[in-house]
């Protein structure tokens, strides 16, 4: 397939990757307390138009106290600055910079601040049909948290930048990839019934089907749920199958092959910017950074060095 082929077919990103919620449209937002907020605090939310299931938050406060509130949907949420105090469970708590925050649904909480000079967090909105549509296979086990604070930084990290990542264009498959992979991590240790069951001996012949679309459509940015098709299981049990036998995600497993790819096509001089467009790369400074994460320089470089 030609690259002029490639750049017709690659998908194309939304240039505003996100939209704004009011209380119009977020049932989340409308939990909250009306009192309003100092010139020095923020809040919002907003959809990811990739994965415009979940509902984001982050909010960044000094003396705003909310008032005692539930949602109706599991959260699940980091301190990434200052001190949080908060009612939780009948007892009130204080909560370090750092804290995992894991919220079942209908649980009364009131965040306030611990200390000067405040606190901000981000937060993940879960609704239903998104979790039954990752994990057909345990349609009547609602995800439900054993403990509603952690101390785990490797995870506070990789919540805070997935939740960063929401921020920015990016394909559903990376974010789906991203937030399957948390929700099994979490649910294996902290779930009352885990999201995920450990996989029995992954299925060889469902991983190939998979295995061989990416190979003959790297160019493209399918969904996990498409992905999934190929294979008798649903999005969270074939991304743990899939890892489980291949030792990368799906989408780290497609980036590889468009890498690949991609040191192909610098051999042959095709121009870098066009490179990223037909490989299915947000942009240019999506690829050069994905290039160097995998092989340690730049296209730019390698093209030289090529020479």
């Amino acid at each position: 397939m030609t690259v002029q082929r490639q750049i017709k077919l690659a998908s194309v990103i939304d240039p505003a990757p996100s939209h704004l919620l009011t209380q119009a449209d977020s049932e989340i937002e409308a939990d909250h307390a009306d009192e309003p907020l100092s010139e020095e605090e923020s809040a919002r939310f907003w959809k990811h138009s990739s994965l415009d299931e979940i509902e984001l938050f982050h909010g960044s406060y000094r003396t705003y106290r909310f008032a005692k509130h539930f949602h109706r949907v599991p959260a699940i949420g980091v301190i990434n600055r200052g001190a949080m105090s908060t009612y939780y469970r009948r007892s009130n708590h204080v909560l370090p910079e750092g804290t995992v925050l894991l919220l079942n649904a209908g649980e009364v909480h009131a965040p306030a601040p611990a200390a000067e000079p405040g606190w901000s967090f981000r937060m993940f909105y879960l609704p239903p049909s998104f979790l039954a549509s990752m994990c057909p296979e345990l349609p009547h086990s609602p995800l439900h948290f054993k403990t509603p604070f952690l101390q785990n930084p490797a995870l506070a990290q990789s919540l805070l930048h997935l939740h960063g990542a929401m921020e920015e264009p990016a394909h559903r498959l990376e974010l789906q990839s991203a937030l399957s992979s948390a929700l099994a991590d979490l649910s294996e240790s902290y779930a009352f019934e885990p999201l995920l069951k450990e996989p029995s001996k992954s299925d060889r012949s469902s991983m190939r089907l998979a295995l061989d679309y990416l190979h003959e459509n790297y160019y493209l940015n399918p969904t996990l749920e498409e992905l999934a098709a190929l294979s008798p299981f649903g999005p969270s049990h074939f991304l743990r199958s899939f890892r489980a036998t291949v030792g990368l995600t799906p989408h780290a497993y497609l980036l590889q092959l468009r890498v690949e790819r991609a040191m192909a096509l610098l051999h042959t001089r095709t121009p870098i910017v066009e490179i990223a467009n037909a490989l299915g790369f947000v942009d240019q400074s999506h690829f050069t950074r994905i290039f160097k994460r995998i092989l340690g320089i730049t296209p730019s470089r390698f093209l030289a060095n090529t020479r």
